[in-house]
């Protein structure tokens, strides 16, 4: 049994790839939507300002959200997969988020 769900980051058009969460559910949507608030907030500081993550380019947000979710991880098993957009795997418990940046 899963609390299956899927995010992507999007910015002027442009959408990154969907990670999909097998178990993380509505609180993986939440951590995702926070790491985008932080990365607003943080946006103007000298280290990451004139980076793809200072200007919330969506693939870079993605990337650094997967290092997020799996830093702690030895090797990532299953909990995590890619996919092009929404409909590429199953987040029929919770659904899609696309956080807009």
């Amino acid at each position: 049994m899963g609390n299956r769900a899927s995010v992507s980051f999007s910015k002027d058009g442009c959408e990154s790839v969907t990670l999909f969460s097998h178990w993380g559910g509505r609180e993986f949507q939440n951590r995702a939507k926070n790491l985008a608030l932080e990365l607003k907030k943080a946006a103007n500081a000298p280290e990451i300002m004139n980076s793809p993550l200072g200007r919330l380019e969506p693939g870079t947000v993605m990337v650094e959200f997967i290092r997020q979710e799996t830093k702690e991880l030895d090797l990532v098993t299953g909990n995590y997969y890619l996919g092009k957009d929404s409909g590429s795997g199953d987040n029929s418990d919770n659904g899609h988020l696309i956080i807009r940046l």
